[in-house]
């Protein structure tokens, strides 16, 4: 099962108070394939779902409607009859001879309301990825008007309540024909998840956060140490170059004496660390002077021919 459809599931046993039963059947409908005088349908893959867009146009005086399941394993729940169709809108507020539906915010003025319409529309048109693989939620709207005023009770939730902290930014944008209200950060989609009651949802969701802010630092960690070592091995090498320059030419004498024991340390030990080159001198040194000794070294070694 998708995170998309375990989703759906946990809200779908949210149990309702009436007015939120309403709020949630209303936002079912009206982001349902088709909504108008002249039908009221639904489709989808999962029985469970389309059993509950029956149930929402039950409730609003459509009827009993029976889901239809497709050769192809897809559910479908149709709703053409226009005198039975008419009295679902007007339960709803309109009339059915508008030209652009938009939303009637008369049938979600509580804030329990407006979350239950919102998990409503998720039914209807929502998905949301793994968060394991990517952070994305989004809602196919059919036109922009009912997008635009479906993104407006983001904004309510943002200032309604401080103490809440929501951080939802919501963005849109369209794809074949249709508009997508969607979000991309994983704390917009936390918030988004919190306020429709998927609270296991939500909780995986920052499980996954924190899994992948682990995961992203281990990264950075070893890839700092792994650069570092690099760095480390190519100095090495570097210095054992130049020592075996120096002593090709039999100049290693014209070092001081503290030096010519660095040097012929350093061939013997080449994966000694300079702190460990420094503790392996007599008397020790500390990592800075075996750096700078070995600078020198370098130096001279480049002034030969």
């Amino acid at each position: 099962m998708s995170f998309s459809s375990e989703v759906k599931q946990e809200v779908l046993s949210i149990e309702n108070k009436p007015c939120c039963s309403f709020a949630q059947s209303y936002g079912f409908l009206l982001f349902g394939r088709s909504f108008s005088a002249s039908g009221l349908s639904f489709m989808t893959d999962h029985a469970v779902l389309a059993e509950a867009y029956a149930e929402a146009l039950q409730q609003l005086g459509g009827g009993t409607v029976e889901p239809k399941r497709s050769e192809a394993g897809r559910y479908s729940v149709t709703l053409s009859d226009s005198k039975r169709c008419r009295r679902v809108l007007s339960t709803l507020g309109y009339d059915g001879s508008e030209y652009r539906i938009r939303l009637n915010f008369a049938n979600i003025r509580d804030d329990c309301c407006r979350a239950a319409f919102i998990r409503g529309a998720f039914l209807a048109c929502g998905s949301v990825t793994d968060p394991e693989r990517e952070y994305h939620l989004e809602l196919t709207v059919g036109s922009k008007s009912l997008a635009t005023d479906f993104m407006k009770l983001f904004d309510e939730y943002n200032s309604i309540d401080p103490d809440q902290n929501y951080s939802l930014q919501p963005r849109l944008s369209t794809r074949g024909g249709v508009y997508l209200v969607y979000l991309k950060d994983s704390s917009s989609i936390e918030d988004f998840l919190a306020i429709i009651g998927a609270q296991n949802a939500a909780l995986k969701m920052m499980n996954a956060k924190v899994f992948k802010d682990i995961k992203n630092n281990v990264n950075r960690r070893v890839n700092f140490e792994t650069a570092n070592i690099n760095r480390s091995v190519n100095a090495a090498v570097t210095q054992i170059d130049a020592i075996r320059k120096i002593m090709r030419y039999g100049a290693l004498g014209q070092l001081p004496e503290d030096m010519q024991h660095l040097a012929v340390l350093r061939l013997e030990e080449q994966e000694m660390s300079l702190r460990e080159l420094g503790e392996a001198m007599r008397p020790p040194m500390s990592r800075a002077a075996v750096n700078y000794r070995l600078k020198k070294i370098l130096e001279f070694a480049q002034q030969l021919p």
